[in-house]
C-alpha cells in the first residue's frame, strides 16, 4: 500500500521531534531527550518515549485528519455529506463536494483521509511491535501502552470501514506483508475490530493514566465495542457492553446541566483530546460558529432545527443564532469558546456517556426489551427537559430512538451519516439532494491506491 512507510528508524527519528515539541504546548510531562542517539529500539526502551509515540497519535488525530472539528474533519464533512448542515461558502473548500455528494475517486479529501489514516495505524502498529520485544518498560506500563495502542488501532479502522466499506486491516509494519494485503469483507472487519478490543480491555486500566480523561481507560474500549456491536445487529453483546460503561457510576454520572456537558470536567465524558495550546479550546467551537450571515461556509439544516420537539432544551442550548433583520441562520454551539481562555474550558469529546444509553435503549428494543427500551431513552429526553416517550411498538421506539440519536449528536463525528447509513434509512432521507446517488453510501477507494495495489480492486460500486 502506498502509505505504508519504509524506513522505520527514520520515521521515528522525525516523529519523536515532533511528539517532544507538541509535549511541552500540551501540558503533558516533560521529558528529556535521551543522550545517546535514537534509534528504532530505543525509542521502546524507554517509557516516557514510547509515550510520547502515543501522545503524537492523538495530536494527529485532533489537529490534522479524521476526527479533528476543523473543516477536513468528519464532523464537518460527514454532516454535509447527511443532512446537517447546508453549504454557503464557494466552491474550492473541502466540504463542497460532500455535500453535493459529488465524490470522485480523485477526491483530494478522500485521498488525504485514506493516507492519513493508515498512516497513524503504521506508527500504531510500530508502537505494538516496539513496546512487546522492549525489555526497558515495567509490565504495568507495558500494558497499559499496548492497550491504548490495540484501542487506537481498532478506531481508527472502525472509522475506515463505516467510510469506505472493505479495507485492509492492516496489523504490522513489515512492508512486504502490507503492500501484498487484501479487502476484508466488512464482518470480517468488525470481527478484527472486536480482537482488537478485548485485547485492548484485559491490558487497559479502570481508572485514567492522566487526568482530565484524555488517554482511553478500559471504559472507552467497552464503549467502542457496544458501538461495534450495535452496528454489526449483535444486539445483546451490544447491551453487555454497554452495561459495563453504564454500571461505572464511580466514575460517570450523566451531566444534568446541558451548557457543561461540553466542559472538560463533564463527568458524562469517556474520553477527549486534549488541544493545543494551553488556554484554548476546541477546533469545533472555530469551525462551527460564526457571528454575520449569510454564513462564511455552512450553517445547519431546516430539518435539523425542525426534528427538535417544543421545550428541548438542546435547541435553546446547543443551537446559536444569526440574524441580519430579515434572514436567521444556526450554527452548532455545543461547544461554545473559540479563543483563549487563559485555561482550556473545552476539550473535543470523542465518547461520552449519553451514546451507551441510546447505543443501549436500541439494542434492548430489537431484543423485544421495550420497557428496558424506554427506560434508556427517557433518561436523554429527560435531560433535555422532554416528557417520556409516547412509543410503545418496536417500530415506533426504534424510530424515536433514531430521531433522538439525531438531535443528541448533531455535528458530532459523522454519527447521524453513520446511523442513517447502517438503519437503511440514507437514500430515503438524502434523495432531496440532487446530487444523492445509491453510490454514495460508500466513499470511493482513492484512485491513487488503485494504481498502486491491486489488491484493493474491485472499485467500490458506482465509481
Amino acid at each position: 500500500m502506498k502509505i505504508v512507510i519504509q524506513n522505520k528508524l527514520s520515521f521515528w527519528i522525525c516523529f519523536l521531534f515532533i511528539g517532544f515539541a507538541s509535549q511541552s504546548c500540551e501540558e503533558f510531562v516533560a521529558v528529556d531527550l535521551p543522550s545517546n542517539q535514537l534509534t528504532g529500539p530505543i525509542v521502546f526502551e524507554d517509557e516516557a518515549t514510547a509515550d510520547a509515540a502515543l501522545i503524537h497519535i492523538y495530536t494527529k488525530l485532533r489537529s490534522e485528519q479524521l476526527v479533528t472539528g476543523t473543516s477536513n474533519g468528519l464532523s464537518c464533512l460527514l454532516g454535509n455529506y447527511a443532512d446537517e448542515l447546508d453549504y454557503y461558502g464557494i466552491g474550492g473548500l473541502p466540504a463542497f463536494e460532500f455535500y453535493q455528494n459529488n465524490l470522485l475517486p480523485s477526491n483530494s479529501t478522500v485521498t488525504l483521509t485514506w493516507n492519513a489514516t493508515y498512516n497513524l495505524i503504521y506508527a500504531t502498529n510500530s508502537i505494538i511491535e516496539g513496546v512487546s520485544n522492549s525489555t526497558g518498560i515495567s509490565l504495568n506500563s507495558k500494558e497499559r501502552l499496548l492497550g491504548e495502542a490495540y484501542f487506537i488501532r481498532a478506531y481508527l479502522h472502525f472509522y475506515l470501514v463505516n467510510l469506505y466499506g472493505e479495507i485492509p486491516y492492516v496489523i504490522t509494519t513489515d512492508y512486504q506483508v502490507n503492500s501484498n494485503i487484501e479487502k476484508l469483507a466488512v464482518m470480517d472487519v468488525y470481527a478484527a475490530l472486536t480482537t482488537d478490543l478485548q485485547q485492548a480491555v484485559t491490558l487497559l486500566p479502570e481508572s485514567y493514566f492522566v487526568p482530565e480523561r484524555i488517554r482511553p481507560n478500559r471504559s472507552v474500549a467497552y464503549a467502542l465495542l457496544s458501538r461495534i456491536k450495535l452496528y454489526s445487529e449483535n444486539w445483546s453483546q451490544a447491551v453487555l457492553y454497554a452495561d459495563e460503561v453504564l454500571n461505572n457510576t464511580s466514575l460517570y454520572t450523566i451531566e444534568t446541566d446541558l451548557n457543561s456537558v461540553f466542559l472538560k470536567n463533564c463527568a458524562g465524558t469517556l474520553w477527549q483530546l486534549l488541544p493545543q495550546f494551553s488556554g484554548s479550546n476546541t477546533l469545533e467551537a472555530q469551525t462551527f460558529i460564526f457571528s454575520s450571515g449569510p454564513p462564511p461556509s455552512f450553517a445547519l439544516t431546516s430539518s435539523l432545527l425542525a426534528s427538535f420537539e417544543t421545550g428541548d432544551l438542546r435547541r435553546a442550548n446547543w443551537i446559536g443564532t444569526v440574524t441580519d433583520g430579515a434572514n436567521s441562520w444556526y450554527y452548532a454551539n455545543k461547544y461554545k469558546e473559540q479563543g483563549n481562555t487563559g485555561s482550556s474550558v473545552e476539550y473535543s469529546i470523542l465518547f461520552r456517556i449519553e451514546e451507551l444509553y441510546l447505543i443501549r435503549a436500541e439494542a434492548k428494543a430489537q431484543l423485544g426489551d421495550l420497557v428496558g427500551a424506554q427506560d434508556d431513552l427517557n433518561v436523554i429526553r429527560n435531560r433535555a427537559g422532554l416528557p417520556n416517550t409516547t412509543a410503545v411498538s418496536q417500530a415506533t421506539l426504534l424510530n424515536a430512538i433514531l430521531e433522538e440519536r439525531n438531535r443528541e449528536f448533531f455535528t458530532e463525528l459523522g454519527h447521524r451519516w453513520f446511523d442513517l447509513k447502517r438503519t437503511g434509512f440514507a437514500s430515503s432521507v438524502l434523495s432531496v439532494k440532487p446530487g444523492w446517488d445509491a453510490k454514495d453510501l460508500l466513499w470511493p477507494l482513492p484512485a491513487s491506491e488503485l494504481l498502486l495495489n491491486s489488491n484493493l480492486l474491485p472499485q467500490n460500486p458506482g465509481y
